[in-house]
């Protein structure tokens, strides 16, 4: 008996329903379903049997299947316990997969790539769009050891990841993605290939993770600078870091950063490139560590 397409809507409505799970919308639970975009999604992951592959959001397991095909080993990480016995099911002939029940935001990320005995991993997954910034930044955090980061995200973030900076689209998570990666636009993915359909379309991206930042700066100055910038982003730079919390340094120090660092703090931070948020932080730093505000 051949197995059942889990990208058909009927099918995921059957197993959905033969398991007695009713999907949380607080979850972000929407399934993939469309055959076309799913092998789209394995072949821009670009894996290669050697790969170790951590999965976001395992759902019932249609992509954990067709990656577990293409890679070395996946550690496919879901949150809904209810989903388990479903996943385990649809899962039971692939040997080369593990299931961790556990919210991704809470998973320790070296220990499982430890217990697989792997010194870098690429993930793959369609974020749930209520917690995708926090993703992005846990990713970030631990790209020491991630090679690369296939995602689904929703299109507006997407757009704001790809921005240029400098551009009025961009933000400070397009500052913070692209500061540590290059990111790159895959396709577009249209809100009426999942099940059920979720009010706005998607997009699926990489991130290829740099060895080095491309900012100087001490990390933590380097991310106050840009979130102050952001979160005033209607005035002017010298106004924006001087009001901020984040900035905890008085105006006439932040104006000589600014003119060390030859930036009109007349500008608004939305405005500045990679570059000139870095040459700001690193103009601030020392009056930073002199005030030993993080020490």
């Amino acid at each position: 008996m051949p197995e059942p397409k889990l990208t058909s809507p009927t099918v995921i409505r059957h197993l959905l329903g033969q398991y007695q799970i009713h999907l949380k919308k607080s979850l972000g639970q929407n399934f993939l379903a469309d055959e076309n975009i799913l092998e789209l999604i394995v072949t821009h992951a670009q894996l290669s049997r050697d790969d170790i592959v951590i999965e976001i959001g395992a759902g019932m397991g249609t992509l954990t299947h067709k990656l577990s095909n293409e890679a070395k080993h996946i550690v496919a990480v879901e949150i809904d316990s209810r989903l388990m016995p479903l996943l385990t099911e649809n899962l039971r002939h692939c040997s080369n997969v593990t299931l961790v029940n556990q919210d991704f935001l809470d998973v320790n990320l070296a220990d499982l790539v430890r217990a697989q005995r792997a010194t870098s991993v690429k993930i793959v997954g369609n974020l749930p769009y209520k917690i995708t910034s926090p993703i992005l930044e846990r990713l970030i955090a631990h790209r020491s050891f991630i090679e690369s980061a296939c995602v689904m995200v929703q299109r507006e973030v997407a757009d704001k990841l790809i921005a240029e900076p400098g551009n009025r689209e961009a933000s400070a998570v397009t500052i913070f993605a692209q500061a540590y990666a290059n990111v790159e636009f895959l396709i577009k993915v249209s809100h009426h290939v999942f099940f059920p359909k979720p009010e706005v379309d998607s997009a699926l991206l990489r991130l290829n993770f740099l060895k080095e930042p491309r900012f100087r700066a001490p990390e933590e100055i380097f991310f106050r600078v840009v979130r102050a910038a952001f979160n005033l982003r209607r005035k002017t730079l010298k106004k924006a870091l001087a009001q901020s919390p984040l900035s905890g340094l008085p105006s006439e120090i932040i104006l000589k950063a600014l003119v060390e660092a030859q930036i009109d703090p007349e500008r608004r931070g939305e405005t500045l490139s990679i570059d000139e948020f870095d040459r700001v932080a690193m103009a601030l730093s020392k009056d930073y560590l002199a005030r030993s505000v993080f020490f």
